[in-house]
């Protein structure tokens, strides 16, 4: 469910649907995924500023989206406003964060940079919106639930929703979420395994990739 209509970054990650999330030391693996992404038609993706090697290959990921058209590289576990700084220098155009800091809103805000806080309870939903969030995602979702995000909207009924952490690729659970009203999906290892890119299985990753997006696509036609 699309809440907010004018924004065109709401719009941009509704029409996305899903946002794969990851991260891996060698920057050629990190291109081969955003490519695969890519291929499978993934349009919008986060990479992780998760290792001492991420301000060293998030350039070559940037260089490589650049040749994608239309892909929104974003960039996650950011805490502080000076670590989005040196990220949006590189070429980020989003910054997600697993926590609800006012001082990385206020930065956010001021730069009118999209940002994406992690949030655990209706209070930090609402400190969130009030820092200019339209976006915010449920973390961890395993634990907060698709009922989670039924209270927050019975409460604050134009904020945006996006659950990370525990979203499975499968119809069942991304049903569950998709029923309670987020606006689009995040998925870590479940999708993109850490076990399947230590094989090099690249083509498994896109073709699960594009059944997650065929789920968002059929569960949107059919309402």
């Amino acid at each position: 469910m699309r809440r907010n209509k004018e924004s065109a970054f709401i719009a941009k990650m509704y029409s996305g649907g899903i946002m794969p999330i990851f991260f891996h030391p060698n920057p050629e693996i990190c291109v081969k995924i955003i490519q695969t992404a890519y291929d499978a038609g993934i349009r919008v993706i986060e990479m992780v500023n998760r290792g001492k090697e991420a301000p060293d290959v998030f350039p070559e990921v940037r260089k490589a989206a650049d040749k994608m058209p239309g892909l929104s590289l974003g960039i996650g576990t950011i805490y502080h406003g000076y670590e989005a700084e040196k990220f949006l220098d590189m070429g980020a155009e989003f910054i997600v964060s697993p926590v609800m800091s006012s001082e990385l809103g206020d930065y956010c805000k001021r730069n009118e940079t999209p940002w994406v806080p992690g949030c655990a309870t209706v209070t930090e939903v609402f400190q969130a919106q009030e820092l200019g969030a339209e976006l915010v995602k449920i973390y961890p979702a395993n634990i907060l639930t698709p009922a989670f995000v039924k209270a927050v909207h019975a409460v604050l009924p134009t904020i945006e929703i996006i659950p990370t952490g525990g979203v499975e690729p499968t119809s069942e659970s991304m049903t569950q979420w998709l029923d309670a009203g987020v606006c689009c999906l995040g998925m870590g290892s479940q999708l993109i395994s850490k076990s399947k890119i230590a094989n090099g299985d690249f083509g498994t990753i896109q073709k699960e990739m594009k059944r997650a997006l065929e789920i968002v696509a059929e569960y949107r036609l059919a309402r």
